[in-house]
């Protein structure tokens, strides 16, 4: 992941550069771990869907928190994205 955008609760949030297809569309993957013991809970997220497209290590309420919090900073992300990414083609 290319953009730091932030750390709450221990939980570190990045996300890609836009992804453009014909087919599909922008998007942008959004990417949340925290360390545990053992590695690294993960989460992804996909945008603009904000569907949770992998998950380990967070409770389904985390979930619910991590999905919200998406959701809520899904503007911010695609105007950063814009402003210091780049859009990358994606195939098929």
């Amino acid at each position: 992941m290319k953009h730091h955008y932030s750390t709450i609760d221990n939980i570190h949030t990045t996300f890609s550069d836009i992804h453009s297809s014909l087919t599909k569309g922008e998007s942008i993957i959004v990417h949340m771990e925290r360390p545990n013991a053992h590695g690294f809970d993960q989460a992804e997220f996909l945008l603009p869907s904000v569907v949770c497209t992998k998950c380990m290590g967070f409770t389904e309420d985390e979930l619910i928190k991590l999905t919200a919090f998406v959701k809520n900073n899904s503007p911010l992300i695609w105007e950063i994205a814009r402003e210091d990414g780049e859009i990358i083609a994606d195939v098929g």
